[in-house]
């Protein structure tokens, strides 16, 4: 946990950066720089990593790549003394397959891991070509199973920042109250993993076209003491701190005054809206 609190008010950081590395357009030098120009401290790549990747999923960074793409990282971080380069990783969560993860995570120096969930008992339910499968007769069953990897995941709690934790809403399925249960305890277990909540501003990219979590799923986070992230989820250089003001002034109306710096893991006051 977070023990100190920054002295003064600083813009955040962006932890959830996306390259050609995985399934980005934008090189690691292009999203540092741009991370320069909006004159963020820090940027971390969190490039998609599966432990079990499908042979024609070409959206992962592949084992074989690991050693270029720590290299090209270090080298950014090294060129860079206006921008703090961390090196990071979206680690794809799959219940079950936590000691494959683990093994992964162990072997790399990772700086911050963001940990994705994008499947639930094998379904993958961001797949537009999955939309209107059968899982979708029943969303309620289907987002409280999600909720309960959430919960999951949280209690395995080898991670720094859960992406998106209501993501599953993309296609505009909203949680009923049969949900409700799940999704506090699923917060209730990342509140006692001492990891962090991430504000995703991609909020274009989706057909939901929202920003995740949904402004009460933030109130009940701050409400809980759960440190907040800030993250563009940027596939491409100019998203990279994408949409900054509008999820400053989200955070600070769900309660937020502080983000999480994860170079030292201090709490950041946050610029007034």
């Amino acid at each position: 946990m977070p023990a100190r609190t920054s002295a003064g008010p600083a813009l955040p950081g962006d932890y959830h950066v996306h390259t050609v590395w995985s399934d980005g357009e934008g090189s690691v030098e292009d999203c540092v720089r741009r991370a320069a120009e909006l004159g963020l401290p820090e940027i971390a790549f969190a490039e998609h990593f599966s432990p079990a990747p499908g042979p024609d999923d070409d959206w992962w960074l592949r084992p074989e790549q690991l050693g270029g793409y720590v290299a090209e990282v270090r080298a950014a971080a090294a060129r860079h003394a206006d921008v703090k380069v961390l090196l990071g990783v979206e680690a794809e969560y799959v219940d079950g397959q936590e000691g494959e993860l683990e093994s992964f995570l162990s072997a790399w120096p990772f700086d911050v891991v963001v940990l994705g969930i994008h499947e639930v008992d094998g379904f993958v339910f961001d797949d537009p070509a999955l939309r209107e499968d059968v899982h979708w007769a029943d969303p309620d069953r289907l987002l409280s199973a999600y909720y309960h990897t959430v919960r999951r995941a949280a209690e395995w709690g080898r991670f720094d920042i859960l992406a998106h934790i209501d993501y599953i809403g993309l296609w505009g399925h909203g949680p009923g109250p049969a949900v409700l249960a799940e999704i506090e305890a699923a917060l209730d277990a990342l509140a006692a993993s001492g990891a962090a909540l991430e504000l995703n501003t991609d909020r274009v990219s989706d057909p939901a076209g929202v920003m995740y979590p949904s402004p009460a799923i933030l109130r009940a986070a701050r409400a809980r003491g759960i440190p907040l992230t800030i993250d563009s989820d940027a596939h491409e250089a100019e998203h990279v701190g994408r949409f900054w003001d509008e999820a400053i002034a989200m955070a600070w109306e769900a309660g937020y005054r502080e983000t999480l710096r994860l170079s030292d893991r201090e709490l950041v006051p946050l610029p007034d809206v």
